[in-house]
């Protein structure tokens, strides 16, 4: 038994009126009844609009857009007026997909561009005017830790391994002129921005503060630590302390406190700046 249903969608190709889509279910065909050389058809479980198709709304310059050309690129807009968005990919070029907005006048002002294959590089890349991330507050990047891997926790100080070309230990004594680093994520801050480059010596496994804000597993072996002192490895292993001898301090600072500690040993708020 065939089964039909249909669809009503306004249509621009050429002159704006309605014209009707009919979808049938035993085919797997559609067919636009007002003019049969529009017909879209599909195969392989693929549809394929001949031509542009496009539904309008009701906002001046908001509409969206699919389709185009027997390789059709794909085009989604939407936005209040003057306020358009367009997010597209070319199929058959660098992959790019690009978001940008429109002034009164029609002169783009801002975009932002993914591209999968840029410059015939195979490289992706993404470029925008500012980057605003809300889930992290630190840069880090990828690296490999050699000490065992039960001593790894968020917050300990790490150093160059002389050993070990391009990996971390965890420190082990004052003033390591080796510091490199924190073990990122200790008291729920995460890194913002995360580097490594897969198949060379620049990546590994565990994830490593080098700028920005996070929390270090410091003591207070080298005296009380307050907001604005620096702070180096003490003698206590992956732990912090306050520098207080400017001369060995040169190259063995991790950075500077960003809250204070009294007494013990616990998390301090670091802005990680290495010196």
């Amino acid at each position: 038994m065939k089964t039909n249903f249909c669809v009503v969608f306004l249509l621009f190709f050429f002159s704006s009126y309605s014209q009707e889509l009919i979808y049938n279910l035993d085919t797997s065909a559609f067919t636009i009844i007002k003019n049969p050389a529009d017909t879209v058809m599909t195969a392989d479980d693929n549809i394929r609009f001949y031509k542009n198709f496009r539904v309008r709304g009701n906002i001046e310059k908001g509409y969206v857009q699919m389709g185009s050309g027997d390789n059709p690129n794909l085009v989604l807009v939407d936005g209040q007026l003057n306020q358009n968005v367009e997010l597209w990919s070319n199929l058959n070029g660098s992959g790019a997909i690009r978001l940008y907005n429109y002034d009164v006048n029609g002169t783009e002002v801002s975009r932002i561009s993914l591209i999968t294959n840029y410059n015939g590089s195979q490289d992706a890349r993404i470029i925008t005017d500012e980057l605003e991330i809300k889930g992290g507050s630190d840069l880090a990047e990828l690296f490999e830790i050699t000490n065992e891997k039960d001593r790894i926790k968020p917050g300990l100080l790490v150093a160059l391994d002389p050993d070990s070309p391009g990996q971390l230990r965890i420190s082990e004594s004052a003033y390591d002129r080796n510091i490199a680093g924190v073990i990122s994520g200790a008291n729920g801050i995460k890194p913002g921005i995360l580097m490594g480059q897969e198949g060379t010596l620049a990546n590994g496994g565990d994830l490593v503060t080098i700028s920005g804000r996070t929390y270090v597993q410091c003591n207070t072996l080298g005296g009380p630590i307050k907001i604005g002192d620096l702070l180096t490895s003490s003698p206590v292993p992956g732990e912090a302390m306050k520098a207080g001898k400017r001369r060995k301090s040169r190259g063995a600072v991790i950075g500077k406190a960003m809250s204070n500690l009294d007494q013990g040993s616990q998390y301090v708020l670091v802005l990680v700046n290495l010196q």
